[in-house]
């Protein structure tokens, strides 16, 4: 069967999504390339499929596939002829980030949405591209686009670069699919042991952590294995060989006394990653991960790709697994938990206990021995899962978010697009109170899939619409029972029974299911997209609008932030959608706001001034925004001359708010998006703020218990200008390109109620941050989106949605209001019991998304997924999800943050995780010594990440308010896959990149965050998604500084770095590596050097989270502190 991109148009590709940023980086193709695999964590598998095996899928049933299967464009020539390393299948070319390059150098602009629209008998592309015609597959996103490759992603993927054009700044990239590891650094020798620690130990699977003998070694573990298919055998995640079934984590302490928590610095921070396997010894292969229980352990795993070192390069990728052998499990970067991991058991150290000091003074020693590097950590892998949905009927478990898996939909929907925080629901709300753990679900519709994922199918009913259920309107789904010889139907949400439509009827088999479910994707698989008929349109389908607000305020203008913003906009112009529909607007402010008439007729643009920012209005009814083609040429000569028309201008004073309701009037009557360019305080007009920072400053410092209204908006004039832009689809994004405080916390609110985003460039630097800038805004128009969307979840009777958290507009309970969705937005959804389940029965979730595609195509995305219930508090937590139930106390820390004060939430944070394991300590463990502290297999992680929540610069004391304000407005709406390394970074050593073997993975391991492991004759990138900080110690030999910075004395570093690419190995690495992270993260890291002794060096060693930082514990002090909290409640 011909694939849907055969049907598509070749084009000349856009610019590539993420340009290169080296201006020196013009060599061969493939230097400074971005490589193709993400550096995140995996699982282990079994054997891989027959080579040759084609990718298995299902070709998209007459309409359009949502999601295309492969990444943008074939791998680079220069990839694919030096054969450094295997190109990440379909991985792009192109150079992923591009360093702004000036107009002229914009390669030809193509539609990254997919060519003109074409007859609806060809197969349309996905994501509501148009239809149209390909010589080959369009790749979904995976990171850079192909130089070779002209064709174009399906929706949104960062557009392939034209194989004739090539990108502004540096070559194409070499895309490598190698995977890297996450957390773990080179292997250190621990055979003489790091101090032990006072206090009590961890049982893992009742296996004493610190000394102690194994207590119960027959004890089956509660979760063993990363989360993978039932069937596949899954490697322990600290590598060890596992027992039978999973059981607890435990640490023991050698002496069972308590210990209080202890405040002293170690002497001896633990070791880096590696040294011994980190819960040692070999792997039983048999052993199933997840093991879904019908499922027989020895069976062997049906699909699976042997470990591999070049593992594709998508989302979380891969990470590779340290001094643990091929088999130990680290979790992943994004999210570095996998449940299921095996300790071995590893006695005592003989070195001396570590003092801690039980009040902060005295020192104290202690008998008891804690070997810090044996207590839990993250762990990667470097193969890549084969998932199947379902088997035998059940759920199966999914791996973890920050692994790399391909997803075989088998009836409940990829883990990309909707998580739970437990993969078995509890049969009453007693039960789930009792365990501590939220339940909550984690829907990100436009979620990325994997290149080799099959494209999500569009079913068109015609006329008669999606067959849905007539009581609670849920759509047909896999779950739905067809009785009566197939004449009726039974909701699996409601349980109503309803008529087959005549059209719809077909005969059952001897299994129940109806004859034709195989063929019908709406009746087997978990997520659908359905043609909306006319009863779902209230109005014709919006175009896609985007008018830019550009700030030319006097301070904007002399910081550069000016013209950075009209290059950005001048080069990403040609990634807008293609087509007739595609509007454009321009308009600057500053006192008072200048629209521009860009009609083609006049010789150049008109300038129209609107001065009264009280009560403002649009000064023409018509031409304000007109089609892209009718008006490029004018907008990119306006582009080009706006910072030389206001070079001189004086004026300091900003009517933001006045300048966003003038936008919005211009497109209030069709919608779009207003993309909103601000340098300053809003001082004048509608919505004007004051300074609250100086404010702020005293009260945090004095501990003014009333510093966290800081963090609330002003006032209400935002909000309510919010609801109306939502009200008319209109999304608000605001970039900040500032020196200054702004009061992000006001600001905010906009973006966040008209489904948007912040981006925040403190301090703004004209040198290093257009680059970043160009590239976040060629992201957000190109990626995977929809507008005018309307999303409902429904779940089956007993239980009830309780609250929606993330960016939209809420007017009706039921429903959420989303004028934007794109694929890197997350809404959490809360649930409450008001019934009791049925046991061993299932529990289903619908998430609708009715929306509006970048070409006009009214769609419904159905995602369904369906779990067992449970009534044994032991399955929920061996099926507990730790990335999904961090992710939601991450968003439920950040959503308390303006109306508590901070140590009221770190104490909330840190009860919450104590009442989880204290749960599983008095209901589940079998061990009954209260010298160990007994963690849940499946959420052994969760004392780090509780911990590096509570040092996260969103919960620190220390801080500015926008800071704090930002970090909160990014947890919003931040996806599963991001959520555990935005507050738990990873330190990569880049010093000794071209000492490592060009089979390796691209990124090396991942570091502990202990400053152990910062050596001062050493170069360190510590990223968090976010930025990228590299630390330069005091005394790295110079030849390296030459060859990384092109400067050969600490004194020559520049203040503000641009990575610039050089001619040698290390440079080249150090790009490539930097580029990589870019990809995966689908951000362009802003970069900033950090040295000891400076302000900037104290801000990276912030990040160790495993140090002790004044007030706040160190990790193994943490774990002392969580037993104790734990002893006390069982006492």
């Amino acid at each position: 069967m011909a694939s849907p991109e055969q049907h598509r148009p070749r084009q000349p590709a856009p610019a590539p999504p993420f340009a290169a940023q080296n201006p020196a980086a013009q060599g061969p193709p493939g230097a400074g390339a971005l490589p193709g695999a993400f550096a995140n964590l995996q699982i282990s598998r079994g054997a891989a499929p027959p080579p040759g095996a084609p990718p298995r899928g299902l070709t998209p049933q007459q309409a359009p596939p949502a999601f295309s299967a492969a990444r943008p464009g074939p791998p680079p020539p220069a990839a694919a002829a030096a054969a450094v390393r295997s190109a990440f299948p379909g991985s792009p070319p192109a150079p992923p980030f591009v360093r702004a390059p000036t107009a002229s150098a914009a390669p030809s602009a193509a539609s990254p949405f997919g060519g003109p629209p074409g007859s609806m008998s060809q197969a349309p592309p996905p994501f509501g591209g148009h239809p149209g015609a390909a010589s080959q597959q369009p790749p979904l996103f995976s990171g850079p686009p192909g130089a070779a490759s002209r064709v174009l992603p399906p929706f949104g993927g960062p557009p392939s670069a034209a194989s004739q054009a090539p990108p502004p700044f540096g070559g194409p990239p070499a895309v490598v699919s190698q995977a890297s590891p996450l957390l773990g650094g080179p292997p250190a020798a621990t055979s003489q042991g790091p101090p032990p620690f006072g206090g009590p130990s961890f049982v893992a699977s009742q296996v004493p952590l610190f000394g102690g003998s194994r207590g119960a070694g027959s004890q089956p573990p509660l979760f063993g294995g990363p989360p993978a298919v039932a069937s596949q055998p899954a490697p322990p995640m600290f590598g060890g060989q596992r027992p039978a079934f999973p059981g607890q984590h435990g640490l023991t302490a050698a002496s069972s006394q308590p210990v209080p928590p202890s405040f002293g610095p170690p002497q001896q921070p633990p070791p880096p990653f590696g040294g011994q396997t980190q819960f040692g010894g070999p792997r039983s292969s048999g052993q199933p991960p997840f093991a879904a229980q019908s499922a027989p352990v020895a069976q062997q795993p049906s699909f699976m790709g042997p470990p591999r070192a070049n593992a594709p390069a998508f989302g979380p990728p891969s990470w590779q697994t340290q001094g643990a052998g091929s088999g130990a499990m680290q979790p992943p970067m994004g999210m570095p938990g996998i449940p299921g991991m095996q300790p071995n058991t590893l006695g005592p150290t003989g070195t001396p206990a570590i003092p801690y000091s039980p009040h902060a003074g005295t020192q104290v020693s202690t008998p008891s021995k804690i070997d810090p590097t044996q207590i839990p950590r993250p762990m990667t892998e470097a193969s890549v899962i084969i998932y199947d949905t379902r088997q035998g009927g059940q759920a199966t478990v999914p791996p973890a978010a920050s692994s790399e898996f391909i997803v075989k939909d088998t009836g409940n929907c990829s883990p990309r697009l909707m998580r739970c925080t437990v993969n078995q629901i509890p049969c009453t709300g007693d039960l789930l109170t009792t365990s501590g753990m939220p339940l909550a679900l984690m829907v990100q519709p436009f979620a990325l899939p994997h290149p080799s994922e099959e494209p999500i199918q569009l079913v068109d009913f015609g006329e008669m619409g999606p067959i849905r259920c007539s009581r609670c309107k849920a759509y047909i789904n896999p779950f739905m029972r067809f009785v009566d010889q197939g004449r009726h139907f039974v909701c699996n949400l409601c349980g109503f029974r309803n008529d087959t439509p005549r059209d719809y009827m077909c005969n059952l088999g001897p299994d129940g299911r109806r004859r034709d479910a195989d063929d019908r994707p709406e009746l087997c698989r978990g997520t659908v997209e359905f043609v909306a008929t006319k009863e779902f349109l209230v109005r014709d389908p919006m175009p896609a609008v985007y008018f830019f607000l550009i700030d030319v305020s006097m301070n904007a203008i002399q910081t550069g932030a000016t013209a950075a913003a009209c290059s950005a906009i001048a080069q990403a112009i040609s990634d807008l959608p293609e087509g007739p529909r595609t509007m454009v607007g321009i308009a600057t402010f500053d006192s008072v706001i200048h629209f521009y008439s860009l009609k083609r007729a006049q010789q150049q643009p008109l300038m129209l001034i609107v001065p009264d920012v009280h009560d403002v209005y649009t000064p023409l009814q018509t031409d304000l925004i007109l089609p892209v083609s009718e008006c490029q040429e004018n907008l990119e000569q306006l582009l080009e001359s706006i910072p030389n028309m206001f070079e001189n201008n004086r004026v300091a004073d900003s009517a933001f708010g006045a300048a966003m309701k003038a936008g919005f009037l211009a497109i209030k009557s069709t919608g779009g998006k207003l993309l909103v360019f601000q340098s300053v305080l809003p001082s004048l007009g509608v919505g004007s703020l004051s300074a609250r920072e100086a404010e702020g400053r005293a009260n945090v410092t004095t501990g003014d218990k009333e510093a966290h209204k800081l963090l609330q908006p002003v006032d209400n004039t935002l909000k309510t200008m919010a609801l109306e832009f939502a009200e008319y689809q209109v999304c608000v994004d605001v970039f900040l390109t500032t020196q200054s405080y702004v009061d992000i916390a006001s600001i905010s609110v906009v973006p966040q109620t008209t489904g948007g985003r912040v981006y925040y460039y403190y301090p703004f630097s004209a040198l290093s941050d257009p680059a970043k800038l160009f590239n976040d805004l060629r992201w957000n128009i190109s990626r995977p989106q929809g507008f005018e969307a309307v999303m409902r979840v429904r779940c089956s009777q007993g239980l009830q949605v309780q609250d929606y958290f993330g960016n939209f507009c809420k007017r009706v309970p039921t429903d959420i209001d989303l004028p934007a969705i794109d694929s890197d937005k997350t809404v959490m959804v809360t649930f409450k019991h008001d019934d009791k389940l049925q046991e061993n029965a299932e529990c289903g979730f619908q998430c609708a998304l009715l929306y509006t595609t970048v070409y006009g195509q009214r769609r419904i995305r159905v995602i369904n997924l369906s779990l067992s219930c449970t009534s044994l508090l032991s399955d929920l937590f061996r099926y507990a999800d730790l990335e999904t139930q961090f992710a939601c106390f991450l968003k439920q820390a950040a959503n308390g943050i303006p109306t508590s004060p901070l140590p009221r939430i770190r104490d909330e944070a840190t009860n919450t995780c104590i009442n989880i394991l204290q749960s599983y300590r008095k209901h589940c463990a079998s061990v009954t010594s209260s010298g160990q502290l007994i963690l849940p297999e499946a959420l052994k992680l969760l004392p780090l990440y509780t911990l590096a929540l509570v040092k996260s610069v969103g919960l620190r004391t220390d801080g500015c308010l926008d800071e704090r304000s930002y970090w909160m407005s990014i947890v919003s709406s931040i996806s599963v896959v991001l959520a555990v390394p935005l507050v738990f970074p990873r330190l990569i050593p880049i010093h000794d990149l071209t000492s490592r073997a060009d089979d390796d993975t691209l990124i090396p391991s991942s570091l502990m965050l202990s400053s152990e492991n910062v050596q001062e004759d050493g170069v360190y990138l510590l990223e968090n998604g976010e930025d990228g900080l590299i630390y330069v110690g005091n005394m790295v030999n110079p030849a390296t500084l030459e060859q990384i910075f092109g400067v050969s004395s600490l004194a020559a570093l520049p203040v503000q770095l641009v990575l610039e690419q050089f001619d040698n190995e290390l440079s080249r690495k150090v790009n490539e590596v930097v580029n990589e992270i870019r990809r995966q993260r689908c951000s362009y890291l802003r970069l900033r050097l950090c040295r000891r002794g400076e302000p900037s060096g104290d801000f990276f060693r912030s990040f160790l989270l495993e140090d002790k930082a004044p007030g706040v514990f160190s990790y193994v002090e943490f774990l002392v502190h969580v037993h104790r909290q734990i002893q006390s409640k069982m006492t």
